[in-house]
């Protein structure tokens, strides 16, 4: 029987590990299940396969989303918008204050399609 050696080992760890953060396990032990000890498993018979969905992580993508005021918000809340990024923070603060979201909708726009700014609507208020 042929073990893997350290580096295999440690490939595989940040594997599993990577996929562990891409099912944005919201416990720690959920994410300790996904990365357990594999570097005494024998070469190509390491599973990686992911334990499947409890409650914990199933009620995440079923939260209501709450909308900040775009006016008021703070860079932290702004970034908290999923696929949010310092490009786009800067984007949504240039034009303060908004007035409508017409007004949003033309400003964004220039820098994203049609989807990703009707996406975006969902997660902002304009008062």
């Amino acid at each position: 029987m042929r073990f893997i050696n350290l580096r295999t080992s440690l490939a595989l760890i940040a594997v599993v590990a990577a996929a562990a953060c891409t099912a944005k396990s919201e416990k720690q032990g959920d994410t300790l299940m996904v990365t357990g000890d594999t570097s005494m498993a024998p070469s190509g018979t390491a599973s990686t396969t992911t334990p499947a969905p409890t409650a914990s992580t199933t009620s995440s993508t079923t939260a209501a989303i709450v909308p900040i005021n775009i006016n008021t918000a703070t860079d932290a809340q702004i970034l908290a918008i999923p696929g949010m990024g310092p490009r786009m923070l800067r984007e949504f603060k240039e034009y303060r204050p908004y007035t409508s979201i017409e007004q949003f909708r033309r400003e964004i726009g220039k820098y994203v399609d049609k989807a990703e700014v009707a996406r975006l609507e969902q997660y902002i208020v304009i008062k």
